[in-house]
């Protein structure tokens, strides 16, 4: 058993030695650096938002943070590469406190946070929900073409709009940006993004339709 142990000590004995020394020194370097605090502003980066849901208060977006330790290393961050996070991921409807800590932050090794402003950050969340609306095109110009118009159509007819609940309610349709015709006679077709009123709304799929407009002969 002696034999044993003393085999394990010895194979590879300096290689063993050379590591330890290495390690050593490291830690002699770590240790005899000075150590140092610096502040930083930071952008506040909001993750894994459950789908069909929104934040309808207004969120810091920038934080403030105290690092500490060797020279060095706090020397080699880079403030562009700095960012606190908040991971929503499970988050119910409703308000809620999110506290800012230490593993907010992805930090070297041997860097510190020794304080963070704001250290929390209230979150509200409503759910969203969705429904189709009608699009009306919406025709610019010079009143002499305008009143040419035999007939204006979109297609689709339709868009499917996720927004709050309250929203929804109070939208009866949507309506295209300014379609300008060029023309005066025949047809005039042309592509128009369709207009949200409110915030926290997007349109389900394209937000694009078809604006057909038919002149009087």
């Amino acid at each position: 058993m002696m034999r044993f142990l003393e085999g394990l000590v010895r194979k590879n004995l300096g290689l063993k030695l050379l590591a330890f020394a290495v390690a050593a020194g490291l830690w002699w370097f770590v240790a005899a650096e000075s150590h140092i605090q610096v502040g930083f502003v930071v952008p506040l980066e909001i993750r894994n938002l459950p789908e069909r849901m929104a934040i309808t208060n207004k969120v810091e977006r920038q934080v403030e943070v105290r690092l500490a330790g060797p020279s060095s290393l706090i020397g080699s961050i880079r403030q562009k590469d700095l960012a606190a996070t908040i991971d929503l991921s499970g988050a119910k409807p409703g308000k809620d406190v999110v506290r800012l800590s230490e593993r907010s932050f992805t930090l070297p090794i041997g860097v510190r946070v020794q304080g963070i402003y704001p250290h929390q950050i209230d979150i509200a969340l409503d759910s969203l929900e969705r429904k189709s609306l009608p699009v009306i095109a919406r025709i610019g110009g010079p009143d002499k073409i305008r009143r040419r118009i035999a007939q204006t159509s979109v297609v689709p007819p339709a868009v499917e709009v996720e927004a709050l609940p309250g929203d929804l309610s109070r939208i009866r349709a949507l309506s295209t940006e300014e379609v300008v015709p060029d023309v005066a006679k025949g047809t005039f077709t042309a592509r128009a993004r369709v207009d949200l009123p409110v915030e926290h709304a997007k349109i389900i799929g394209n937000s694009d339709v078809q604006v057909t407009v038919r002149f009087r002969e």
